[in-house]
C-alpha cells in the first residue's frame, strides 16, 4: 500500500516536473560542457601539471562526456518533443536513450571513482611525503585501470537493455484506442532475470555506496592527519619562535582537504539514496517503479555534482582564477579584473 501511494505520488510529481526538466537541465549541460573544457585546458598547462591535477583533468574529461549526452538527450525528449514514448519514429531514438544511459552513467562512475583515488592519494601524500613517490606514469596506469573496471561491471547493465515495440495505446489510452494499430517503440529491461539483479548489485555497491564509502574514510584520515600536523607544528611553535603557524603549503593542504570534504559531502548526498534504490529494485522490482519517477531527479544531482569540482577548484585556488581570467578575457581586461 505505501508502495502503491508513493508511486501515485511520484507519477504527478515526475510528470509535472517533466514539462520544465529539460529547460533547466539544457543550460545546465552548456555551461557544464564550457565549464569542464576550461577546466581541461586550464589544468593541461606546464604549471599546474601534478599528479592530482592528472586525475582532476580525466575527472572534468568524463564530466564533458556526460553533459554533452545530456545536452542532446534533454533538447530532443524534453524540448523538441514531450518526454513520452512517440508514436510514428524509428527504433534510433529509444536506442540513443539506451547509449545516452550507459555512457553517462559509465562516465559518472569512472569520475566518482577517479575522485575516490584523489582523495586516496592525496591522503599518502600528505601521511607520508617522504615514503611515497607517485609521478603521472604511475597514476596515468591508476586511471587507466579505473576505466577498464568501471567498462567490465558495467557490462550486465549494457546487457539488459533493449528497444520493444508496443501498440500505442498502451502508452497513450487518451489518444488511441485498443483498435488502434499504431505502434510505440521504447526501451525496456529484462526485468526479474538474474542478470538485471547482478546489475542493480553491482550499480549499487561498486558504483554508488562503496565510493561513498571510501570518500568519507579517507576523508576522515585526511583531516586528522591535517589536524596532527597542525598541533604538532604549534607545539613546535611554542618551542622555537621562528616557526610559523600555517605555512604556505600547509594552507594549501587545507583548501584542499575543505575541497575533498565538500565533494565528499555532497557525493554522499546524491549517491548513498541511489545506491540504496539500486538495492532495494534487485530485491523487488516495485522499487524500480519508484526509482524510474525520480529518474530527472536524479539527472539533475548527477549533473550537480559534475559542477563541483570545478566550483570548488575556482573558489580554492586564485591561481587557477588567474588561468581563467587569462583565458577566457581580452589582454587588456585581465590587470583591472587581476
Amino acid at each position: 500500500m505505501f508502495l502503491n501511494l508513493s508511486d501515485s505520488i511520484l507519477v504527478k510529481f515526475s510528470e509535472n516536473y517533466a514539462q520544465i526538466h529539460g529547460r533547466i537541465l539544457f543550460p545546465l549541460t552548456i555551461f557544464g560542457i564550457l565549464a569542464s573544457i576550461v577546466t581541461i585546458i586550464v589544468l593541461n598547462k606546464k604549471n599546474f601539471r601534478t599528479p592530482t591535477n592528472l586525475i582532476l583533468q580525466h575527472v572534468a574529461f568524463f564530466d564533458t562526456i556526460v553533459f554533452i549526452s545530456y545536452n542532446i538527450y534533454s533538447l530532443y525528449f524534453y524540448i523538441l518533443h514531450q518526454p513520452n514514448p512517440f508514436v510514428g519514429q524509428s527504433q534510433f531514438w529509444p536506442w540513443f536513450a539506451i547509449f545516452h544511459s550507459n555512457l553517462g552513467l559509465t562516465s559518472h562512475s569512472i569520475g566518482l571513482l577517479l575522485t575516490c583515488l584523489l582523495a586516496i592519494i592525496r591522503y599518502t601524500i600528505i601521511s607520508k611525503p617522504k615514503q611515497v613517490v607517485l609521478n603521472s606514469t604511475h597514476v596515468t596506469i591508476f586511471i587507466w585501470f579505473i576505466i577498464l573496471l568501471v567498462c567490465l561491471l558495467m557490462i550486465p547493465n549494457y546487457l539488459i537493455w533493449s528497444v520493444v515495440s508496443q501498440p500505442a495505446y498502451i502508452y497513450i489510452p487518451h489518444l488511441y484506442t485498443k483498435n488502434s494499430t499504431e505502434i510505440v517503440y521504447w526501451v525496456s529491461t529484462t526485468t526479474g532475470t538474474l542478470l538485471e539483479k547482478i546489475s542493480f548489485v553491482i550499480l549499487a555497491l561498486c558504483f554508488k555506496i562503496l565510493p561513498v564509502f571510501i570518500l568519507i574514510v579517507f576523508s576522515i584520515l585526511l583531516i586528522l592527519n591535517i589536524h596532527h600536523a597542525r598541533q604538532l607544528r604549534e607545539r613546535l611553535r611554542h618551542r622555537y619562535l621562528y616557526v610559523s603557524s600555517l605555512t604556505p603549503n600547509s594552507k594549501r593542504e587545507l583548501r584542499t582537504t575543505r575541497m575533498l570534504v565538500f565533494i565528499t559531502l555532497f557525493t554522499a548526498f546524491v549517491e548513498f539514496p541511489q545506491g540504496l534504490f539500486f538495492i532495494a529494485s534487485g530485491i523487488d522490482k516495485d522499487f524500480f517503479s519508484l526509482y524510474s519517477h525520480l529518474g530527472d531527479v536524479w539527472d539533475i544531482t548527477s549533473i550537480g555534482s559534475s559542477f563541483i569540482t570545478f566550483i570548488m577548484y575556482c573558489l580554492m585556488s586564485q591561481q587557477f582564477r588567474i588561468e581563467i581570467y587569462t583565458l577566457i578575457l581580452p589582454k587588456c581586461l585581465i590587470k583591472n579584473e587581476i
